[in-house]
Parts: C-alpha cells; structure tokens; sequence
C-alpha cells in the first residue's frame, strides 16, 4: 500500500460505542449531543450487554451469577456523591416509582459507560478495581482458554525476556512488530497482547459458532482488553484481524470508512513499511504516552526506568550504563531500606530470645554492591536484573515478619507481665504462681528460640539469589564477544594457513575446502556459545525457583505407619492431622500423593481438635468423590457428595493477587501448580479453620496444604 499513510484508526481512547436513545436531561461530560437535543452516550461493552432481553444473562456469564452481578449493582447504587447524580438518573430513568431498578441496567450505567466509569472511578478510589469489568477477566478467560494456558501466559508476560514477548506476540499479530522494536514495548502491554492473540485463536477454533455463554465472555473478554491498549495497539488489531472485528459490528463500520479512506492494511507486512516515517513516529509517540499517563500515580512492582531501558534494548539502543542507574535506583528506593530494617528487627529478637545472631548467614554488606553494565550483553543483562528485582518485591516483607513475630513472642511478653505484676507484692502464693509462670516461660522461649532459626533460614533463598545475581553479573562483566576466546588451539588452524610460505599457493582447492570448513567451525562455535548464555540465564531463574519453593522433607518413616496408628484410625482415637495422611496414603492403592509441603504443615497442625472430621472429608473426597470424576461425571455432579465442604476454586480476589496466589502454589513434579481445590474441615480463624488443598493431576489425587485457613482478601 502507498507508504504515506499517517493513521491507523478511528478510535477513541476506548473502543466506544455511541448509542442516541438517551434524553437531554441525562448529560455526562466526555458525551455529545446530537442537532435534535439527544445524548450521545460512548458505551464501552459488547452489544449484548446493552440489550434488555439478554443483559442480565451476559452480566451475570461476566461476573459469575446473579448473586455477584446484585452485591455489586447494590454496591454502586449507595455510592454517594454529587458527581455521580447523573449516572444514577440514567440507571432509574423510566423505572416507575417503587420499582426497583433491573441490575444489568445499574451496570450498564455505572460501568458500561465510558465518561459514568470515569467518574465511579473517582469516586470509589482504590476501591474500584475490586469490581471494574477488568476484575473478572482473569476469571473469564479461565474459563475460555482453560487456566493453565491462561496461567502459562501470564507467566510468560512477566518472566519471559523482551526478544521472546514479541516473537509470541508477532505470531498473533506480524504487523505489530516494528512497532514494538521501535521503543513502543511495554510490559504491562504485553499481556493484553497474549491473550487477544489466544483469543484470536480461540475464534478461529470456533465451529461452527461459539455458544451463547462463550461468546458473552469472548466479547467483553475482547473489549476488556482493547480498551486496556492504546489506541495504535488496538487499531492495528481491528484493522487486520477479521476473526475480532466481526465480534464488533458497530467498529466495523467505523473501519470501512478508514479503509475507504486510506486503502487496507497487509496483517503481515510490519506497520513501518505500511506508514510514513512522520506518522509511525507519532504512533510510537502515542503508545509511549499512554503508558506514562495511565501509570502516573500507581504503584509499580517494577522501577518504571527499567521498562524504558528493556524497550531500549530491543530496538537495540541501550543506554550508556543505563541499568547500573537502574539497579542503584532498586536499590536505594527499595532493596537497601528494607533489608536493614529486615536484618535490625530480627537482631532486635534474637537479643529479646538470648540467641547469638549470625551475621554471615544475613550479612549487612548483602544489598547495593556498585555494578556496572556489561557491554554487548544488555537483553541479557536486563533479564537478571528483572528477575533479581522481581524475587526481592515477592520475598522481602518486613510487614509480614513483624507481624508474625509480634504474634510469636506475645505470650512470652504476657507471661513476663504476668510474673512482674507478681514480683510487685512478693508472697508466698505469688512465689509459687512465679515460679509456675517461669517453668511456661522457659518453654515458650525455646519455642521461640526454634521459630527464629527457621526464620533465619527462610531467607536464604534471598541472600543466595543476591549472591548468585552478583556472580552472573561479573560473568556478563568478564565475557566477551561470543565465540571470541574460545576454542583456542582449533582456530589457530586459521593463523596457520594464512602464514604459510607463497609456495603452498598451488594447493588452491585443499587451502580453500579447510578455510570453509574452518569457517563451518566458527560460526558453529558461535552459536553454541549462544545457546550456552542462553543456558546459563534460564538456570539462574531455575536456581532462584528452586531457592525459593525447596521444602525440606517432612513426610514420616515408613516405621510410623504402625499397628497403633492404625488401631487409633480405627477407633477414631486421638489421631492427629499426620495419621489422617500417613492411612490415606496407605490405603488409597497409588491415587493420592502427599506433596511434603503437606507432610510439614500436617505435623504443624498437631493441635487440632477435629482430625476425625478431616478423616471423614478427605475419605469422601479420595474414593466416592474420585470414582465419580474418573467415571466421566463433571466436577459439579461429582461435588455433590462433598457438599459445602468443597470449593473448586478461590475467589478471583485471592487468584489475581500475587502473594494470596503464592501461598496457594507449591511444585509437583518440576512444575508450579495453583493449588485452589480445597476441603474445608473446620470453621473458624486459624487452625479451627483447617482447609486442604489440592488437586487432580494426571489421574492423581495430589494433597499439597493441610492446614490453618490461609490468608485470603477478607483478612488482609
């Protein structure tokens, strides 16, 4: 196509679209009026949402059920504030008086309306993410593409290096690549791309048309992710991919004028050629833009210099020690603070326990050595520095240990009180309760003194991840040109021959087959010493996985597996969470296997006091529950002989928030698994509210927590 063109869509900020049947009174800021005095309203959701006789079954398919799409309708309508005046009228606008209001209709005008979403936005602050349209994409998309592959590509998006995000990326979508190697290449941009190239795969699967509930999640699925892209991004994908824009027929008419106007676009031909040079520029302009705009003011899990150095680096411009600058802003803004803070409470504790604290196991000096950046080596050098940082923001919760230890050493702290207030008024009763109190005290300390070293040792995942950090950093610092030192004594060959006396010219076709060869060999030496870097980076990030998930194992002796056990088994004698494992294991004939993050929270739990009801749920859950889901029922017939005792999955708060997630995720056979089946076995807090967890993988009933209630979005 001629390369002059300067735009790619007709696009709004958000993929809008208009709608006149609303009346003058109802006016919002960012819509228009037509001549004749109507409201213009800009909606941002898929057709059927804006359709009375099918908007309550597609909110409902969105948000998960009726019940979820009420609580939040309910929610947004006793919001108040002034400015929301507006968005009220049109929810209520020809609902008679003392009817209530439908609450798909609540929902459209609250969120289905671009300028009304703004503004409940603004009104409800942090507040609003919890029940936005983008809230239940993670869930929806589970559903679409099933949540392993959902899981596998988030996972790309945040530990993938930047090269390889846009090779995934350009297989959906080839037009997008010049544009992203042009310094347009944000992160946070690369999972809306992933899923809408899945998505895109998804549509093409369909045969011969998806059904009703799927395409309500397609749709909003689609318009979720659009609207979260900048308007180059989403343009170029309405514009090229046939499979999406059929799902909007009104941006369909939008693009046949754009098309009229300045001809079609090839899918597979990099927009750059398909552009003028002034107006790809401008594009990348846009896209970097939007990006610092719509981050301003939020929290970042990532320093926001990194990106731009990562952008830079795959248009092959890195800046002059650009991520030294980086990884001093990490850690002065960050990693230093906290790890001295980290490193004086626990010397502050150990003083409290009387224990010898080791400062080569938590060296001060760890954190903030000065680096500098390895020439040649940046799309490498920046993966390090990404998953080092990335580590360091999952694990280094000074919060959290306070917490934990000030729950720890509360009953030392009261029975030291307690043993004061008696020392106060010395008697002979108030000798012997001392007395009493110091025999506890002692055995709380000792518990105590336990619980600190495995707190200790729980960091050196952390310290060895900084040390290993440090030692890939100084082999980038120390390596060469690829190729360039090695394989010494076989490329000399090369010297050789060329210093050899005139004479040996006549041997013209030998001298030259052995210099084709020799160059055979170099360029094989070359590759190999790539794919060897290549090697070294994914063991690194292996390494810190391995750190970071290796449990010591604390499954019981064979010998413990006694007649004892099982005679107290069977007569519902005392048993404990451990004996529970150790007779289901034993005699569920190979279906069940007791990861030892099990094994160890098991024996944690040896207070508690309903083990007979957790033999009775897992005994359900192992056989009846098992034989049903292997006979070819689905999970919700099978969940039947559970009851309430069994929850398929964890609210979309606790699956999308990284460190509730990583509670709920341990290693089976190499892999990471979100382990969100679970048994509840009591009610209450803490261990009163014992919950397994588990899952079926490959025909295995695999048990990976038993154990307290973890931490879940209502107890944060």
């Amino acid at each position: 196509m001629d390369a002059a063109v300067d735009t790619v869509t007709t696009a709004d900020a958000e993929l809008c679209v208009s709608d006149v049947s609303i009346p003058e009174q109802i006016v919002g800021r960012d819509d228009s009026q037509d001549s004749d005095g109507r409201l213009r309203l800009s909606y941002i959701v898929p057709p059927a949402y804006r359709q009375p006789m099918v908007n309550q079954a597609a909110w409902s398919t969105w948000y998960g059920s009726p019940k979820t799409v009420s609580e939040v309708a309910d929610l947004l309508m006793r919001l108040r504030s002034p400015k929301l005046n507006n968005v009220r009228g049109l929810a209520t606008f020809n609902v008679p008086r003392g009817r209530s209001v439908p609450p798909a209709t609540i929902m459209l005008s609250f969120l289905g309306v671009a300028s009304h979403r703004h503004i409940v936005a603004e009104v409800m602050g942090d507040d609003f993410d919890r029940i936005d349209l983008g809230s239940k994409l993670e869930f929806n998309l589970g559903q679409l593409l099933g949540n392993k592959a959902r899981d596998q590509l988030r996972t790309m998006a945040q530990n993938s290096d930047a090269t390889d995000l846009v090779g995934h990326i350009e297989k959906s979508f080839p037009i997008t690549r010049s544009l992203l190697q042009a310094g347009a290449f944000f992160r946070e941009l690369a999972l809306p791309l992933l899923y809408l190239g899945a998505l895109k795969d998804r549509l093409a699967e369909s045969s011969p048309k998806l059904n009703q509930t799927d395409r309500f999640r397609v749709e909003m699925a689609l318009s979720v992710l659009l609207n979260a892209l900048p308007t180059p991004f989403s343009g170029v994908i309405l514009g090229t991919c046939e499979s999406i824009l059929k799902v909007f027929p009104e941006q369909a008419a939008k693009e046949d004028r754009l098309i009229a106007k300045r001809g079609p676009m090839d899918p597979n031909v990099p927009l750059a050629e398909q552009m003028s040079e002034s107006g790809f520029a401008t594009l990348v302009q846009e896209v970097v833009t939007f990006h610092y705009s719509s981050n301003a003011g939020r929290k970042q899990p990532l320093p926001a210099l990194l990106n731009a150095v990562e952008a830079a680096a795959l248009a092959l411009r890195p800046g002059e020690n650009a991520l030294a600058i980086v990884y001093k802003q990490f850690c002065d803004d960050f990693a230093l603070p906290r790890w001295n803070a980290l490193t004086e409470s626990m010397l502050k504790h150990a003083g409290s326990m009387e224990v010898p604290f080791d400062h080569k196991a938590l060296p001060r000096d760890l954190i903030g050595r000065a680096i500098e950046q390895p020439k040649g080596q940046t799309c490498e050098a920046v993966q390090l520095l990404r998953g080092l940082i990335q580590f360091n923001y999952i694990h280094m919760d000074v919060e959290a240990f306070t917490k934990r230890a000030d729950k720890q050493l509360a009953k030392a702290r009261e029975l030291e009180s307690q043993i004061s207030t008696l020392g106060a008024n010395l008697t002979a009763s108030a000798m012997i309760k001392i007395a009493s109190l110091a025999q506890a005290g002692s055995e709380e300390i000792m518990a105590n003194r336990s619980w600190f070293k495995n707190e200790v040792e729980s960091l050196s995942p952390l310290v060895r991840a900084w040390q290993r950090f440090y030692e890939e950093w100084d082999r980038l610092l120390r390596k060469g040109t690829p190729g360039a030192n090695k394989q010494t004594a076989a490329l000399a060959v090369v010297e050789k021959l060329h210093k050899q006396p005139a004479v040996h010219a006549v041997a013209t076709p030998e001298v030259d087959a052995l210099q084709a060869q020799v160059q055979t060999l170099k360029g094989l030496i070359e590759q190999k010493d790539i794919e060897i870097n290549d090697m070294r980076v994914e063991l690194y990030n292996l390494r810190l996985f391995k750190d970071n998930l290796a449990l010591p194992v604390h499954r019981p002796e064979p010998l413990a597996l006694n007649m004892d056990m099982m005679r107290r088994v069977a007569m519902r004698d005392s048993i404990t969470p451990t004996d529970v494992l150790m007779f289901i294991e034993s005699v569920s004939e190979g279906r069940v296997v007791v990861l030892d993050s099990a094994w160890k929270s098991a024996k944690e739990a040896s207070a508690f006091q309903q083990s007979v009801r957790m033999l009775d749920v897992i005994t359900s859950m192992v056989f009846p529950y098992y034989d049903s889901l292997m006979a070819g029922n689905p999970d919700a017939t099978a969940r039947a002989i559970l009851g309430n005792a069994y929850s398929a999955n964890e609210s979309e708060t606790v699956s999308s928030h990284r460190r509730l997630r990583a509670q709920r995720e341990f290693e089976y056979q190499g892999e990471i698994h979100f382990f969100e089946r679970h048994l509840k076995v009591g009610n209450g807090a803490g261990l009163e509210g014992m919950r397994i967890h588990f899952d079926i993988i490959d025909g295995k009933v695999v048990i990976a927590y038993t154990g307290p209630h973890l931490e879940c979005s209502s107890s944060n």
